[in-house]
């Protein structure tokens, strides 16, 4: 049979010459207007079939007599329409209703798949349509928006950059707070590796039910990758191609070079003499491209006969920066493949290659909005000017090389073996090898006495990085009548190496960039740093998952982790979890309610943990950079102290996590949803806490201890609305996220971590108990002091006079100091969410897709470090000029008014238009005439929108120190893209 389906495909082509009547078109599921690829069409009565491609689409030759059409597909109601009613044969949409049961839909979860009708976990699914909407070096964007409790920022238009994710909050102090990611069954740090093109869906997990099978490393949550893989049928060739053009949306508002000669003759008088002729150089328009080119290209072929199925993808992506000598360039080739070599022995293999190179961007993005406007950046003679207010950006950007390139090899290889009925092992090794190169040249020059360099210079670095994975597990499979058991149990091996190391020299022979190299220089003179790091890890796993009836579902799950980052009186923890599900609508008394189609309940409690912490942490280190001076002849000798004390009972954060669920649909699923709350503790939480002196650390030295508790708690919402009328379909949706973080304790020996440093001494960020972590700390601001007898009559730091700040004096002592400073922000929203919308006929589609956060708050750091007399925001044209004239900005002044406030606090809520798209699918008939099976046509914009009132370049600020996030010192500008592209299978 098979060999005949084979056989009537690859004649479709032949035997359409032959035939008057062709039908093309769309499948498309109505819960959500995504396409079906798979789908089986028959033509009756002659019965005359084909199947959708990976878009949706297929194309079917009409035999004479045939008169109408069935369309099926796993957990979808059949279709059957009359020909007669089509008005377009060569353009027909067809959408499919999903089953109310859906009990064969899965969903791939930890070491396995379930079918959806029987989780117990908290799982969003994100499909293919929607991971290739995005122009992204980083699949990760595509998740923004997409994904009920799923923060994903975009913190930097930096070229290859990827976004920051959180799930569900932050559960930690100090600590790695993002998820882990699982491609394809290996556990990996980033997915920055992969193309978007090669991956069929990502499943986001979570709550503990679904993440305790990855034990120690699920407390953040756990992103599961399933790449592509061949479908049954002749081979489909697919090639698509995207050119972008970026440009920056917006430009920080920043006085002009008479604005601000204005401003400083006000504290500094007579400085500027002629303000009619001082200059007026706008720096980001100086040095920003209008825009930067992206374009991307991807070609694959995928197959599967009777023993084999086939993937392999060929995909490139470059991206050049709006700031010059920055780019990202990367090809990746992708291979799946697996093998039936007998009815009960399988092997298979997934594997990714990926090359990429970056060219780093000049750090001078905060430089362009501190330069004085005044200053122009030649001198007479054509060198470089001095410039005033943290150096000359462009002369910045001449005298700054620095690129890195990375090779991946990231994949497995696995063999099953069906023992005996419903009972299969499964051996999988995987590997994650990662070579890393950085070079970094810095000719001799000078543009002034800050800004020089007085020899040439050239850094090293290269990095190694493996990780093995062996996993063993067994899984069995039964129903026996109203029944149903799945079984899994096994063991996982895990070893991890980096080796890095850093070499510098000096006097570098030539400029020319093949003498970027350490023997370029005085090899007399080279420095060289190395480090090593490893650990190994052993997992015990265990999951069991019962169903009756399919109504009445058990999930438990088991999972013991021995790991060498941790001291060897805590090297092991376990972590189960438990979870049950009512399917209410498979009940009798649910029966005649014909409007609701899906109804269920489910509840989910776990401990699951997180070992995110430098592999040595356990270890105390020794400093040789000391001497002492000994003997009667006072002789000097090398000696050493404690550079780091270690901690041998350090052990994993663990936390505690409950779950509540309600999953619905109706109107035949049109109308579809879900709500859960959930409620995250983490306990001994890893924080630094500082120890005294006379051990040997130095008076401010710390180390990692357990000793803090964090709670997260909120609400999600899902809702989906899908429908058709005729040729017409359209689709609404939306999710909404909150979250409420706060630290529960630290330890007795502090009251609080303190972080969040400004680079000029500062620190701007606290957590503490009873707010959240990493919160902005500083003075509270109410008002600006208007005269001499409201400063006399006010607690002030002893130096303030009429126009300054006028903080609140907090513990009423009369004075403004330390003790003053309170919570002032947190950058954590209140709540994030996403709404889309989406509309077609004809082959003619529109989508849009929109996020927005609230009630997060943003550090204006660039506006707060005003150690030179930088450029200021246009906001401080309004400064208080004498009493009466401002309550919002003060006086103008080189120094004052800088100390950490809620005046530099702003509010960072906003909503973005992230994705519209207007494609168009060609008619069959006219692809065919080309020999192409399926085109479709499309423009795109990205970042097209965004409502805020930060005035930043972009109201996404976050870092991956998440006590020390939210803090905007001079982030590259986020871009907007306006792109076209074109898909076409063969």
């Amino acid at each position: 049979m098979i060999k005949r389906i084979i056989l009537c495909l690859l004649l479709l082509p032949f035997m359409g010459l032959a035939q008057s009547r062709t039908v093309s078109g769309l499948i498309t599921g109505a819960d959500d207007g995504s396409p079906l690829p798979g789908a089986n069409v028959l033509a009756l009565p002659s019965g005359t079939g084909t199947v959708s491609g990976g878009d949706g689409r297929f194309t079917l030759n009409l035999k004479p007599g045939d008169d109408s059409l069935k369309v099926t597909f796993i957990g979808y109601k059949s279709n059957t329409l009359s020909i007669s009613t089509i008005s377009n044969l060569a353009n027909v949409s067809i959408s499919l209703a999903p089953e109310a049961k859906m009990l064969d839909e899965t969903v791939v979860i930890g070491y396995g798949t379930q079918r959806k009708s029987d989780l117990t976990g908290s799982v969003v699914s994100v499909k293919e349509a929607d991971l290739v909407k995005v122009p992204s070096a980083s699949p990760l964007q595509a998740l923004q928006g997409k994904a009920a409790g799923v923060t994903v920022t975009s913190t930097s238009g930096d070229p290859g950059s990827a976004p920051i994710v959180r799930i569900r909050g932050v559960g930690t102090i100090t600590r790695g707070a993002g998820p882990i990611y699982v491609v394809d069954g290996v556990i990996v740090d980033d997915i920055n590796f992969l193309s978007s093109n090669d991956i069929a869906s990502m499943e986001v997990l979570k709550d503990a039910s679904a993440t305790a099978i990855y034990g120690s490393r699920g407390a953040n949550g756990v992103i599961i990758v399933t790449t592509k893989r061949g479908k049954q049928g002749k081979p489909v060739f697919s090639l698509s191609g995207e050119l972008g053009l970026q440009t920056i949306p917006n430009y920080i508002d920043v006085m002009n070079g008479r604005e601000f000669a204005e401003y400083v003759n006000a504290f500094n008088p007579g400085e500027f003499q002629n303000l009619d002729r001082v200059a007026n150089t706008d720096w980001q328009d100086l040095v920003y491209k209008d825009v930067a080119p992206l374009y991307s290209a991807n070609f694959s072929v995928a197959g599967a006969t009777e023993k084999t199925n086939y993937y392999v993808g060929l995909s490139l992506f470059d991206q050049e920066g709006v700031l010059p000598k920055s780019r990202y360039q990367r090809f990746s080739v992708k291979v799946n493949n697996e093998y039936t070599v007998a009815d009960w022995f399988r092997l298979g293999n997934n594997i990714t290659i990926s090359k990429e190179d970056k060219q780093n961007a000049p750090g001078v993005v905060a430089n362009l909005v501190r330069a004085w406007p005044t200053e122009v950046p030649y001198n007479p003679d054509g060198s470089y000017a001095e410039v005033l207010g943290g150096g000359n950006p462009i002369a910045a950007i001449e005298y700054t090389n620095s690129e890195n390139d990375q090779l991946f090899g990231v994949g497995n290889v696995y063999g099953e073996v069906d023992i005996i009925d419903n009972l299969t092992f499964k051996s999988n090794f995987g590997f994650d090898k990662r070579i890393f190169e950085s070079t970094v040249f810095t000719p001799e020059y000078f543009v002034s006495a800050t800004q020089q360099s007085e020899q040439s210079r050239v850094e090293q670095t290269k990095e190694d990085y493996g990780q093995w994975l062996w996993e063993q597990t067994l899984s069995y499979n039964k129903e026996i009548g109203l029944h149903r058991f799945d079984v899994l149990a096994g063991f996982t091996s895990q070893s991890t190496f980096r080796e890095r190391i850093k070499g510098t020299v000096e006097d570098i022979i030539d400029y020319d960039p093949s003498l970027w190299y350490l023997q370029g220089g005085n090899i007399a003179d080279v420095t060289i740093e190395q480090g090593l790091d490893s650990y190994r890890m052993v997992s015990y796993l265990f999951r069991a998952n019962y169903a009756f009836d399919n109504r009445y579902l058990f999930t438990a799950t088991f999972r013991r982790d021995g790991s060498t980052k941790f001291g060897e009186n805590k090297r092991y923890g376990n972590f189960p979890s438990f979870a049950t599900g009512w399917n209410i609508h498979n009940e009798e008394f649910m029966k005649g309610i014909t409007l609701l189609n899906r109804l269920k309940l489910r509840a989910s409690w776990g401990i699951i943990g997180n070992e995110k912490i430098p592999y040595l942490e356990q270890y105390s280190t020794v400093a040789q950079t000391y001497t002492a001076v000994f003997g009667a002849n006072e002789v000097t000798v090398p000696g050493g102290t404690y550079d780091r004390s270690g901690n041998p009972n350090l052990q994993w954060e663990s936390t505690e996590q409950t779950d509540i669920g309600l999953e619905f649909g109706l109107l035949n699923n049109r109308l579809s949803g879900e709500l859960d709350y959930y409620k995250r503790v983490t306990r001994k939480a890893l924080v630094p806490l500082v120890v005294p002196g006379h051990l040997g650390n130095g008076p401010f030295s710390t180390v990692i201890q357990n000793a803090g508790d964090i709670q997260n708690q909120g609400v999600e919402l899902i809702l989906n609305w899908a429908d058709n009328i005729g040729d017409f379909s359209y689709g609404v949706g939306g999710n909404i996220s909150t979250v409420n973080n706060k630290v529960l304790s630290i330890s007795s020996n502090t009251d609080f971590i303190t972080s969040g440093s400004l680079g000029n001494g500062q620190l701007v960020t606290r957590s503490e108990v009873g707010v959240p972590v990493g919160s902005f700390y500083g003075y509270q601001v109410i008002g600006i002091f208007q005269n001499q007898g409201e400063v006399d009559a006010s607690a002030t730091t002893g130096n303030q006079q009429p126009g300054d700040l006028k903080y609140q004096d907090v513990n009423s002592d009369g004075v403004i100091d330390e003790g003053d400073r309170v919570f002032i922000g947190s950058y954590i929203p209140d709540f994030t969410y996403g709404f889309n919308a989406n509309v077609g006929y004809k082959g003619i589609n529109l989508s849009l897709d929109f996020y927005g956060s609230q009630g997060n708050d943003i550090y204006n750091g660039r506006d707060a470090v005003r150690p030179n007399r930088f450029n200021y925001e246009t906001t401080r044209n309004d400064f208080w000029r004498g009493e009466g004239t401002s309550t919002t900005e003060p006086r103008a002044s080189q120094s004052a008014n800088n100390e950490p406030s809620s005046y530099f606090v702003q509010d960072g809520s906003f909503l973005r238009l992230r994705n519209a798209i207007l494609s168009y699918d060609i008619p069959r008939q006219w692809a065919s005439a080309v020999k192409i099976s399926s085109a479709r046509v499309y423009v795109k914009g990205t970042n097209i929108f965004t409502r805020t009132d930060y005035t930043g370049y972009s109201p996404e600020i976050a870092s991956n120190q998440v006590d020390a996030s939210g803090i905007d010192l001079g982030t590259y500008p986020i871009v907007s893209i306006y792109s076209i592209g074109v898909n076409l299978t063969f």
